[in-house]
């Protein structure tokens, strides 16, 4: 039978960065408790206490208080409990890194905003972008097409980061589009241009050319009083200048 490994409170210090005094204090609270051998009263960790004590860290990166802390640990012996824990956390991961992409989205959209009318920015475009839903994308799991198109998306975005990344790509140019309609910009204009050829780019980006991924895309798109409300409203009233837009900047590549 393996010999259970143990680790002294200084080791675990020394590994994790973590001072002795701090890991004192998690134990006398209980939040990572020590253990005690019953002939010298000698304390130490378990292999399953460093499990506890890599969550403790994790969540305590992210700001979470100590109270918060003690209910979200789990004790976690089976490979099954640790790829479990590991999971949630990377799930909160992919969280935060939808809400720094959002961030990004919203500084650009205020970025070409300002270049574009050389002042501040409108009080209706401030209170567009303070009501959107940075969640909004995780309600697309409840979206469904048909068969053909869901197998497509399926296939093509098995990572979260790639669903994450071409989900705001769009988004960031649609709140663009409204902002662009806000401030009454023609769509033939240098700025409604230099949108539509963005926006060309970003189709391009995200179907990689394929014709199944432009198929599926041109079909979720024509059945989009299924997505999220807030999409689907933003979608609706940025439409007319998105065809305008794209239309002229096709026309004009034409005729040169």
């Amino acid at each position: 039978m393996n010999k259970r490994r143990r680790f002294s409170i200084g080791e675990i210090a020394n590994l994790t960065g973590v001072t002795i005094r701090t890991l004192q204090y998690y134990d006398n609270i209980g939040l990572v408790p020590l253990n005690k051998e019953l002939t010298n009263g000698r304390r130490y960790y378990e292999e399953r206490d460093i499990t506890k004590l890599q969550q403790v860290l994790f969540y305590k990166s992210l700001g979470f208080p100590i109270k918060e802390i003690k209910e979200l640990v789990v004790e976690a012996v089976t490979v099954e409990q640790v790829t479990d824990v590991l999971q949630k956390q990377k799930q909160i991961f992919y969280q935060k890194l939808n809400d720094m992409k959002m961030s990004i989205s919203i500084i650009d959209t205020s970025l070409k905003n300002l270049e574009i009318n050389q002042g501040l920015i409108s009080g209706e475009l401030v209170q567009l972008m303070s009501t959107l839903n940075k969640d909004l994308i995780f309600e697309y799991k409840d979206v469904h097409y048909d068969g053909k198109t869901e197998d497509v998306f399926i296939h093509h975005y098995e990572k979260t980061e790639e669903v994450i990344e071409t989900y705001w790509k769009w988004k960031a140019l649609v709140v663009e589009a409204v902002t662009h309609i806000i401030n009454s910009v023609d769509p033939k204009s240098s700025q409604g241009q230099d949108f539509a050829k963005r926006w060309l780019e970003m189709v391009s980006q995200v179907t990689e050319g394929r014709h199944e991924l432009i198929e599926a895309h041109k079909a979720a798109y024509e059945n989009r009083n299924q997505w999220p409300e807030e999409d689907r409203r933003l979608m609706d009233f940025s439409d007319e200048f998105i065809d305008k837009s794209v239309e002229s900047y096709l026309n004009v590549e034409k005729e040169i």
